[in-house]
């Protein structure tokens, strides 16, 4: 089984605009948002003015938002819940695991078809008992 935490399709669907993300953040001045997402001052600016950035440049600060923070660590604690639930599985099928070998153990060696020396000491034994 392949575990995959984590992919693209992870990305929230719906991003709230610009304005509402800034507030969320406690309207940072355009200097420190613009440093952060490597774009100019004026660039964050015009986005402060109008309110509206285009959905890379909210995607990006969503993360940074508490609805994002809150996304990620509700999503560590699932994924966590879930690798609990798998290594309990594992460690089950290893305790069944296990007890089946030590039931095949206990039921004897019996040894294998292609053992040719357990063979003829067993059938050179059986021999001298019939003579």
């Amino acid at each position: 089984m392949k575990l995959q935490l984590h992919s693209i399709e992870h990305a929230p669907t719906n991003v709230p605009y610009w304005r509402t993300l800034m507030e969320d953040l406690c309207n940072p001045p355009a200097h420190r948002v613009a440093k952060v997402l490597g774009m100019s001052r004026r660039t964050i600016q015009r986005y402060n003015a109008t309110g509206y950035a285009p959905r890379y440049a909210c995607l990006a600060v969503f993360w940074l938002t508490s609805w994002g923070r809150s996304a990620v660590h509700t999503q560590a604690h699932n994924d966590a819940v879930m690798m609990v639930s798998y290594v309990a599985g594992l460690r089950s099928q290893v305790a069944q695991l296990e007890a089946r070998i030590t039931h095949l153990v206990r039921i004897g060696d019996f040894g294998a078809a292609n053992e040719p020396d357990k063979y003829l000491a067993s059938r050179s034994t059986h021999h001298d008992q019939v003579r």
